[in-house]
């Protein structure tokens, strides 16, 4: 029987899960990051679930485990967090990839050390859901992120805060930008 629109939400919001204590599956679905207890990113406001981001999974929800990621380079919310959390962890940019491609700075990550300490700081700051979604995965993504305003959402809403954030990436891509041509 298809799950409604609200009872995916109402459960996406209703548990909450630690880095190590994520179910493992390959369920197609969506998920929601969270703040967890007292933490707080400097300048970013959150709705009364503490709710951070939400994304689809249409090929299994372990491929979006943003704690497993071994690099912001494919991961918006970890470039969005690394962008936050720039200054307090110590962050560098870098290009995502050695090729001269405009998405290796866009889409930069950190260096080795930097992603090991924001991987840290997730874990002990964030707290993951997600609600298996067999049909419409898309349409449900967007009107979560619609409906729930999640901060780190830059798409399907209109976020407040997204210049800013925006503001911030750009800052970590013309330091991934400086670093691929040696200028820093």
């Amino acid at each position: 029987m298809p799950q409604s629109y609200e009872a995916i939400r109402d459960d996406l919001l209703a548990q909450r899960y630690s880095a190590r204590d994520i179910p493992r599956t390959d369920a197609p679905g969506v998920y929601a990051l969270f703040l967890a207890g007292e933490a707080a990113l400097s300048k970013l406001i959150t709705g009364p679930h503490d709710l951070l981001y939400i994304g689809k999974a249409p090929s299994g929800l372990d491929v979006r485990n943003h704690f497993l990621h071994t690099h912001s380079g494919f991961s918006t919310l970890r470039r969005s967090l690394g962008a936050l959390l720039k200054a307090k962890l110590s962050l560098q940019a870098i290009p995502r990839g050695p090729g001269a491609s405009q998405t290796n700075i866009t889409n930069y990550r950190f260096t080795n050390e930097g992603e090991q300490r924001l991987t840290a700081w997730m874990e002990r700051r964030l707290a993951y859901n997600h609600v298996r979604v067999e049909n419409d995965i898309g349409h449900i993504e967007k009107r979560l992120i619609a409906e729930l305003g999640p901060p780190l959402n830059l798409t399907n809403w209109p976020n407040p805060q997204a210049p800013h954030l925006k503001a911030l990436r750009g800052v970590c891509a013309d330091e991934a930008r400086s670093a691929r041509t040696g200028h820093q």
